[in-house]
């Protein structure tokens, strides 16, 4: 106690020599005192903020480790994303029975599971049937995917025609002056760069014109139809030639009441006639068109269609060794039905599967489901196989069909022979098909054999 007491006394003793010693000191003493003291307060706040603030070389030498820690993680992360998108040219698989050629449009793969890379995955596999039978069982990895919407511009479609679908058409009016009534005289000429379809195959275009009686603005919904036009339908043919005209009665007064909607189809064989692009006019717009003595040509882009008619869950996977590919249909939501039936009682939905040649768009092979009678949102739950070979998996393309089952009722008001099924939406997957997603989802299966790729697609 008595020592730190006399510790504590001469600390104000010590300051106050130290104070008369400065009061001792000449002007010059002085200002060297307060030198020294600028001195240590600037050298203290550069030692500060060298080894505080980044860019000086005292930071960086205390952060070295750091550095070299997050460089070494960095390059980590770029080998893991070489590992994760590889070419199926570059990697052979361990079940691939032939080479597999590569496109340079879609020649990359997403990996599937998040918690291996794709090699080390497919080098645990066992290449024998009873023991891919058991994986397929017991550790199916269901890969959930959300359908991408698709841009209402056609350019993104049309890789070969550059640019959104043109139609070229002539109107004119042709007054007669007796009784206040006219013709108006349509020419649908021709369109350009229609976009191509979903799969393998040529286009088989045709156009059909609507006449409504619409009022302004255009956003209001039009009225029923008052007339229906259809074109001839022209095969093979990106930039269908059409010229042809159609004569329509319409009071002077009521012209301009009228909107003209042309929407443009495929038809396909498989299905129902597939909706590509369509545009809307009001005549009201159209300058001169009461006035003018020669037709009035027009050149309007058209837009693409975004048609939904539901969704559908579905899931394929493929045996390399039985060389079998299963698509399993689990089921389907939010079907709009009044489409092709008139209530949900005429609703008999089932899936159709059709196994296509990916040069020829030719049908190999067609399988479906057993129909559900009156559901919108249907559970299925069945498996449907087919035959192929792995050399044969870069060019087949599976076309999957939402359809209805109809009855036909005989004369005396029971049901009878069954008619011509109507088809609902459609979907197809593959590796040259228009969609990436549906692209992915082929290219997951080849790079996961004996697992199920589940996805969720939009009916359209």
């Amino acid at each position: 106690m008595a020592c730190s007491a006399a510790i504590i006394q001469t600390r104000p003793v010590r300051f106050e020599v130290f104070t008369m010693m400065v009061l001792q000191l000449g002007p010059w003493g002085k200002v060297l005192v307060m030198a020294i003291g600028a001195g240590v307060v600037m050298i203290t706040l550069i030692i500060v903020v060298c080894f505080v603030g980044p860019g000086c070389w005292g930071y960086e030498w205390m952060h070295r480790e750091e550095e070299r820690r997050r460089r070494r993680q960095a390059n980590g992360y770029a080998n893991h994303i070489a590992e994760d998108t590889l070419k199926l040219s570059d990697y052979d698989y361990p079940w691939k029975r032939n080479h597999l050629p590569s496109y340079a449009s879609h020649n990359t793969v997403n990996s599937v599971n998040s918690t291996g890379s794709l090699i080390g995955r497919m080098a645990n596999h066992r290449d024998s049937t009873y023991s891919s039978m058991s994986e397929a069982t017991d550790n199916r990895s269901l890969l959930s995917m959300k359908s991408v919407t698709t841009e209402d511009s056609c350019s993104n479609d049309c890789s070969a025609n550059n640019g959104p679908p043109v139609l070229t058409m002539s109107l004119q009016y042709v007054a007669n002056d007796e009784n206040g009534t006219g013709r108006l005289v349509i020419n649908i000429k021709d369109v350009k760069s229609l976009p191509s379809r979903e799969y393998a195959g040529g286009l088989e275009p045709y156009l059909v014109v609507q006449v409504a009686r619409t009022t302004w603005p255009l956003h209001r919904r039009a009225g029923p139809a008052l007339h229906e036009l259809r074109t001839r339908t022209l095969r093979h043919s990106f930039n269908p030639f059409f010229d042809e005209t159609f004569v329509l009665d319409v009071k002077r007064s009521e012209l301009k009441e009228w909107c003209l909607k042309v929407t443009a189809y495929d038809q396909d064989k498989y299905s129902n006639a597939t909706e590509l692009c369509d545009v809307s006019l009001a005549l009201r717009d159209v300058k001169n068109l009461t006035t003018a003595r020669e037709a009035l040509t027009i050149s309007c882009n058209l837009v693409k269609t975004n048609r939904e008619v539901g969704d559908l869950l579905f899931g394929v996977s493929y045996l390399p060794t039985a060389q079998r590919l299963s698509v399993s249909v689990i089921k389907a939501s939010n079907l709009k039905y009044l489409e092709i039936a008139d209530s949900i009682a005429d609703f008999n939905p089932y899936v159709r599967v059709i196994q296509l040649s990916g040069s020829s768009g030719r049908s190999i092979k067609r399988k479906k489901t057993a129909f559900k009678h009156g559901t919108e949102s249907p559970e299925f739950n069945e498996t449907l196989t087919f035959d192929l070979s792995p050399s044969h998996l870069e060019t087949t393309t599976f076309l999957v069909l939402l359809c209805s089952r109809t009855l036909c009722e005989a004369s005396d008001g029971q049901t009878g022979k069954k008619c011509k099924d109507k088809c609902l939406g459609k979907v197809a997957i593959g590796s040259h098909v228009v969609g990436k997603q549906q692209r992915q989802h082929w290219l997951s299966v080849i790079q996961s054999p004996r697992r199920v790729v589940s996805a969720w697609y939009t009916l359209r």
